[in-house]
């Protein structure tokens, strides 16, 4: 129990760094991670201006978060619930007693949610989907 405790408070500490990180980086920069996708074929992925969405929510700055990336600012509380839930399950159990329960036709409903919305932000008439510029 101690030992997995330990694990799960290392854990803990390396995302609330990774936080603190992504709270303290300028305006507009993120995480300062490229998207490979996005660098080679010019298009916008469905993960596209998440690391600047974070970085808003993290300054309290929804509106900004939503024009980064819509769907991941929408999806986070519901991420940090399963993850919340999955380091309790890990700590009270030894293993994930989380994922199992997730029936699977939500999962595929979520993954067409993320590729739809992958596909949308780049045709023009959704363009307002698409992250906004640094100066926008």
């Amino acid at each position: 129990m101690k030992k997995r405790l330990a694990i799960t408070l290392a854990a803990a500490f390396f995302a609330a760094a990774a936080l603190v990180y992504l709270y303290f980086t300028g305006e507009g920069e993120g995480a300062g991670i490229p998207c490979v996708f996005h660098q080679l074929t010019g298009f916008y992925c469905s993960g596209c201006g998440s690391s600047r969405a974070l970085r808003s929510i993290l300054h309290l700055d929804f509106y900004q978060a939503l024009r980064y990336n819509a769907i991941f600012t929408l999806a986070l509380p519901l991420i940090g619930a399963y993850f919340g839930a999955l380091f309790l399950s890990y700590i009270r159990f030894g293993k994930d007693k989380i994922s199992g329960k997730i029936p699977m036709k939500a999962i595929w409903v979520l993954i067409a949610v993320a590729l739809a919305y992958g596909i949308l932000r780049n045709i023009p008439l959704f363009s307002f989907l698409a992250p906004v510029n640094l100066t926008g």
